[in-house]
């Protein structure tokens, strides 16, 4: 699995539409879209209802959203503490 999978997994799901998230991720759309199926390949499970516009989380979705959400903003904290104690050596 790759970060920027669950960042574009987050602005999918904030976005609610595939074509906006690719264009903002700065890739084209079935690029995207195989980075989504890769991620759900992952998971194990589906993440996107792609049945409903707009683009709808699955129940699993859902869970992974407010997860992905922790776990990049850790991510970046952790990045942040070690380039301060980078620069305080």
């Amino acid at each position: 699995m790759e970060t920027k999978w669950l960042e574009d997994f987050v602005s999918l799901a904030e976005t609610r539409s595939f074509s906006r998230s690719a264009q903002l991720r700065h890739v084209t759309q079935p690029a995207f879209s195989r980075r989504i199926q890769s991620l759900e390949a992952w998971a194990g499970t589906d993440l996107v209802d792609r049945s409903s516009y707009p683009t709808q989380l699955t129940p699993a979705g859902q869970i992974l959203y407010v997860q992905a959400l922790d776990f990049l903003q850790s991510l970046q904290n952790t990045r942040a503490l070690l380039r301060e104690h980078a620069s305080s050596s």
